[in-house]
């Protein structure tokens, strides 16, 4: 009877564990995601104080989130997103805005794939 109860604990810690795991990845990602999708808005519309306010707030989002999103997905788009975001600064130094808003773009299609990537259906487990 121990070995059952043993046995049922230590599903329901792995379980729970994976459910946690998801449900902080996927609002980490959503924020993520949001905050790109203001700052292309923001490109757009707003001044440069407002682009470098909001660009500085997502790379912090980011240097805060990142070790703890790279721990839950092993997953080399991980690495390409983070390179994206980390650019960002530089690219509204040195480029056109056109160009910083194509790779705020690049970073939300980037999260969108991994997001669904990520998402447990049949299509991910087969």
């Amino acid at each position: 009877m121990k070995r059952v109860v043993a046995a049922f604990l230590l599903l329901s810690t792995a379980v729970a564990l994976a459910v946690w795991s998801g449900i902080t990845y996927q609002s980490k990602m959503g924020g993520l995601e949001k905050q790109l999708e203001d700052l292309v808005i923001c490109a757009q519309n707003g001044s440069d104080d407002e682009i470098k306010s909001q660009t500085e707030k997502l790379t912090a989002e980011w240097k805060s989130s990142s070790e703890l999103l790279h721990s839950l997905v092993v997953h080399e788009g991980m690495d390409d997103l983070e390179e994206t975001i980390t650019s960002l600064p530089l690219l509204l130094e040195h480029s056109t805005k056109e160009e910083f808003i194509k790779a705020c773009i690049e970073a939300i299609n980037l999260i969108e794939n991994l997001t669904e990537s990520e998402r447990l259906n049949i299509g991910n487990i087969l």
